[in-house]
């Protein structure tokens, strides 16, 4: 066998080795964490302060009820007040992103804030499986500057998902979090193998002029969003770019 050939065969045989012990120390590890994101603090039209943010599961188990506690202060450093919300899944797998939104209705309480901080609670749950697939999605702003997301959502389940929520984050040009909105699907429960719209609406015109682009995800209370990569197409790579590699030294090995 030519020397070159199988110098590359060897060190294929190597890195795929070395990725599955990562995938593998990956699979036992037992961590359970939630970080938040970017986010953003600001005041609408009629004096409520919003905390615009996005969590995510940085462990590697399912969580639950993800609690986002603020509190705020004031620019002496005292605390002027306290709020909180959960993440807009219920549900955060592995690896998934969810926003929130913390909202701040004492007006004269809002008015003093100069910054705040953020806290995480959560619990570990058993994963949901990821059975609602977004088909399509579009944006556009109305004549009277409201930010709307269309879509529509398939159910690849066998059985029924009954309060499709479509959650949408959005963000400015640097990536940043500057407003959240959700709905749910019309109608909100989806018969398997069926598909509904949705149109989530951003009525905060102040927040509308900073949006450059969104994210969108889905959660009923049986299932979760279908991940954009299926999880057998990472393996299937490995597959197809080491018989690549070897055709490739083959070909170099015969001319």
């Amino acid at each position: 066998m030519n020397r070159k050939l199988w110098s590359s065969i060897v060190s294929l045989t190597i890195l795929s080795g070395m990725l599955a012990l990562l995938v593998d120390i990956q699979s036992y590890s037992t961590t359970a964490q939630a970080n938040i994101l970017t986010h953003s603090g600001w005041i609408d039209s009629i004096g409520y302060y919003h905390i615009s943010g996005e969590a995510e599961n940085v462990g590697d188990s399912a969580l639950k009820f993800v609690k986002i506690t603020a509190t705020f202060y004031d620019s002496s450093e005292s605390v002027v007040a306290t709020s909180f919300t959960y993440t807009s899944l219920k549900v955060l797998l592995p690896g998934r992103k969810s926003p929130f939104e913390v909202l701040l209705v004492y007006t004269t309480q809002a008015a003093k804030v100069h910054h705040y901080s953020l806290s995480t609670e959560y619990s570990i749950t058993s994963p949901i499986p990821t059975s609602l697939e977004i088909l399509s999605h579009n944006s556009f702003v109305d004549i009277i500057n409201y930010k709307h997301v269309v879509g529509e959502v398939r159910n690849i389940a066998g059985s029924t998902a009954t309060y499709v929520k479509v959650a949408v984050t959005f963000y400015d040009s640097a990536g940043h979090v500057v407003a959240t909105s959700f709905t749910f699907s019309s109608p909100s429960d989806i018969d398997a193998g069926q598909k509904a719209p949705f149109e989530v609406l951003l009525v905060y015109t102040n927040r509308v002029a900073l949006i450059d682009s969104y994210s969108l995800t889905v959660e009923s209370d049986q299932f979760a969003l279908v991940p954009e990569f299926s999880s057998f197409l990472i393996p299937s790579l490995f597959i197809i770019a080491t018989l690549l590699a070897v055709t490739i030294c083959k070909r170099k090995h015969f001319t």
